[in-house]
């Protein structure tokens, strides 16, 4: 019960993220015209910092916590001799290590896209249903994956949460249809496919969670209807060094030895199942006196 009380009032809680040096690959999620529908950045090892910033303000006006630097003791001291030692606006910060994908939804358009309420279950109903939806289709557990909303929504943020990363946002990233598939198991989780007729907006079976308790009056399934159709019919194109993956592709096969029919097998092979492209081809490494077919510089 004491557990309980204390989420009910919730604490304000922000999430900060920094992208490792040399680790961000970005990619276009594009509708059947063509027209873009997701901006996708990843980010390898990225550093995740959750900072504790007290109660809610609607409990408290106060900012922070008390510490008392003598004893280790939180909250108001007892003692008036140690008051001096009070420290006030003390925040809690958690530093981990996580692989990130950062999702900006393009060109979201609501039915009332003046009201900001609706703009924002819009947002809230999408986070929660990419999340879902990429737990189905990558067999994840819900504490696999976390998710948060960042810049009033403008920004989705993703983090592998289970220790050592499951591996799956990298795969979203470089899979040309993965959005196509994340989207299809929404379409089934949020009962378009099978109508559950006891679900008005939203169920403990499609996206409503005890995780997500303070966003459920947001959650409404029926708002993204139409974008998951949208989205069911998208392409991932990768962004490599400022060009398409098609156009990096072709770059790499011309750079092929003509006399070798097996170099343009496996990079066929690379491209065709949605595995990172290498990031040159043919190259020369002094010190080794070599040519490698492929090379992968970044990420070794």
């Amino acid at each position: 019960c004491d557990e309980e009380e204390r989420l009910k009032y919730g604490y304000n809680i922000t999430t900060h993220f920094r992208y490792a040096s040399q680790r961000r690959d970005k990619a276009i999620v594009t509708a059947i015209d063509g027209s873009p529908i997701l901006n996708l950045t990843y980010g390898a090892t990225a550093d995740i910092f959750q900072i504790n910033r007290g109660l809610n303000k609607k409990r408290t006006e106060e900012r922070g916590f008390k510490l008392d630097v003598s004893t280790g003791t939180w909250g108001d001291s007892t003692k008036e001799e140690l008051t001096d030692n009070l420290h006030n606006e003390v925040n809690l910060m958690v530093k981990n290590t996580s692989n990130i994908l950062v999702i900006e939804p393009l060109g979201i358009k609501t039915s009332n896209s003046d009201d900001n309420s609706t703009q924002e279950a819009f947002i809230t109903t999408i986070q929660f249903a990419l999340k879902t939806a990429i737990q189905a289709v990558y067999k994840l557990e819900a504490d696999e994956l976390d998710c948060e909303r960042l810049g009033d929504g403008k920004y989705l943020l993703f983090w592998e949460s289970a220790e050592g990363g499951a591996g799956v946002l990298s795969q979203i990233l470089e899979d040309t249809n993965s959005f196509a598939k994340i989207a299809d198991a929404a379409l089934d989780i949020c009962h378009f496919k099978k109508p559950k007729e006891s679900c008005t907006q939203a169920c403990y079976e499609c996206l409503l969670s005890y995780r997500n308790q303070f966003d459920h009056p947001l959650i409404n399934r029926h708002l993204i209807f139409g974008w998951l159709e949208q989205l069911q019919k998208s392409s991932v194109i990768y962004q490599t060094e400022g060009i398409s993956r098609e156009d990096k592709y072709q770059q790499l096969l011309q750079k092929t030895d003509v006399n070798s029919d097996f170099e343009r097998i496996v990079l066929q092979e690379i491209y065709q199942k949605g595995y990172k492209l290498p990031e040159a081809a043919q190259e020369l490494i002094p010190e080794a006196n070599s040519i490698p077919d492929f090379i992968y510089k970044n990420k070794k």
